[in-house]
């Protein structure tokens, strides 16, 4: 269970606070599982369960960037259906969107990945804080440009909510309600940038593995 104090830093009407919040979680949820499942789980377990193990990438850099996008921002579609919805069991506490459970549920199965080495692309393990710098890899690796894309459009449409759960009443707005601000649009924005630019990082780091340049 959440505390609804951190419920409410995480949906908070100032934008930066949701995305302060949500950030620090990000960063204390993905450490820990990785160095929990790095400990616990056998090395590669994801592996024969990524859906992406068989999918090849094409040998161009544009179209190999194009798919891995697409294939990212379903990942984006879930969060922004999910922030349709909010609920709450009582008027004492907030609305909270679903959109973050999808996103952490997703931050949770990278953090697994990358603690038991299950990436689609094969190559040799590395010790676990080589791992976790390795994040930090900016460069090289898309994985950090896609989380932090995601997490801005998590925070930009946390507010989004057109659905509304009250314990056992449910209450529908209409999307013209919504009062939807410059910024939260140039933050989704944003997101979207930074998960373009993962794909195209990891595309790269994809061919050069494959000796495709």
């Amino acid at each position: 269970m959440i505390p609804q104090a951190f419920k409410a830093k995480l949906v908070s009407e100032k934008l930066t606070d949701r995305i302060l919040w949500t950030l620090l979680s990000f960063l204390a949820v993905f450490t820990l599982v990785t160095v929990v499942s790095y400990y616990i789980l056998p090395e590669g377990i994801l592996r024969s369960r990524n859906p992406v193990q068989n999918w090849e990438t094409s040998p161009s850099l544009l179209f190999s960037t194009l798919q891995i996008l697409s294939y990212n921002l379903m990942s984006v579609g879930f969060i922004l259906l999910g922030n349709l919805f909010a609920s709450r069991k009582n008027p004492s506490e907030v609305y909270f969107p679903l959109g973050y459970s999808v996103f952490f549920v997703l931050i949770i199965i990278n953090a697994i990945t990358l603690g038991t080495w299950s990436f689609a692309v094969e190559s040799p393990a590395v010790p676990l804080l080589e791992r976790l710098l390795g994040m930090t890899m900016i460069f090289q690796r898309g994985g950090l440009w896609e989380i932090m894309g995601q997490l801005l459009i998590l925070c930009g449409t946390a507010k989004f909510a057109l659905v509304l759960i009250d314990g056992k009443t449910t209450q529908t707005r209409h999307w013209t309600t919504l009062q939807i601000n410059t910024t939260e649009i140039v933050v989704v924005v944003l997101g979207l940038v930074l998960m373009l630019i993962g794909a195209f990082v990891e595309s790269q780091s994809i061919i050069q593995v494959q000796g495709g340049v």
